[in-house]
């Protein structure tokens, strides 16, 4: 297939272009266009090799239009990746228009299958101002969103963008939701720390940049239907004592909610994405090297 990656020179974007480009044992390499406002390695008239790389903006839906032109299928990455790179306001536009932009010309393209990232901050605990309690444990696609702070509300308002063009431009929009983000190395070094120690309520969830890589090429090679909110997570928490101790230490309010988070489990559920994507995570930081 012919794939545009938007913000594929970025965090994430690297490890999902070096994925699509090379041949796996269930599928062959992927052509790609990475769109992008950083210039790539080999900018210019004469590109060579497995990927084109093309300058712009998804803040500009003529250029977005542009860069889909020819695409079987889209991965939409580029955004401000946290609060804080930004004011709130700029935050708040800039990912809900880049993703509201790829849909719409998506739609007039005839593109079937945009796959874009979400977040599990738009749960509300990552950056909340407030503490509050969730419905259950562990999270899964049910759960209400609650996000407190732009980024998060941004995620949420992009997961609303995929849906509305899944109904109305019979589409099929899924929205992965990743947790923190870790290298190979970040992974080898909370090895090295023995896991993090809960301080206050979270979720313990994490991914592996690798696994993280696949299931964005799984989300463009298998059949979906509609919109599709996956949570792409490890299938153990990066916290070094189980999370049916830890939560209620640092939260006490929370009662009985954690007491089936036992041994190394993860307070979000990765059960969706294995079902949906076949996916199934390789890496954990127990066993980094």
């Amino acid at each position: 297939m012919r794939l545009v990656v938007t913000g594929g020179l970025g965090k994430i974007g690297r490890w999902v272009v070096d994925e699509l480009t090379n041949e796996t044992e269930q599928g062959q390499a992927h052509d790609v266009v990475v769109f992008d406002r950083v210039p790539g390695p080999q900018q210019g008239p004469f590109q060579q090799g497995p990927v084109r790389y093309l300058i712009g903006d998804v803040l500009d839906l003529g250029q977005v239009i542009g860069a889909l032109q020819g695409a079987d299928a889209v991965i939409h990455l580029a955004a401000l990746p946290a609060p804080g790179f930004a004011t709130d306001d700029v935050t708040f536009r800039t990912n809900v228009l880049g993703t509201f932009n790829v849909h719409e010309a998506a739609a007039r393209l005839g593109i079937r299958r945009v796959v874009s990232a979400s977040s599990t901050a738009a749960l509300g605990w990552v950056y909340r101002k407030r503490e509050f309690l969730p419905s259950y444990l562990p999270i899964d696609e049910n759960h209400p969103l609650a996000p407190q702070d732009a980024y998060g509300l941004s995620k949420q308002a992009g997961e609303d963008v995929a849906r509305s063009y899944a109904g109305r431009a019979d589409m099929e929009t899924v929205s992965i939701r990743p947790p923190g983000v870790l290298t190979p190395e970040q992974m080898a070094d909370l090895r090295a720390a023995g896991g993090r120690r809960a301080v206050r309520f979270g979720l313990g969830d994490y991914v592996d940049l690798r696994d993280l890589a696949r299931a964005f090429r799984l989300a463009v090679e298998r059949p979906v239907s509609g919109w599709t909110p996956l949570f792409v997570v490890a299938d153990d928490s990066n916290m070094s004592e189980p999370l049916a101790v830890a939560l209620p230490r640092v939260l006490p309010a929370i009662g009985n909610l954690a007491s089936n988070l036992t041994g190394t489990m993860s307070g979000v559920s990765n059960a969706r994405a294995k079902e949906v994507l076949g996916w199934k995570p390789r890496h954990s930081w127990r066993d980094a090297d």
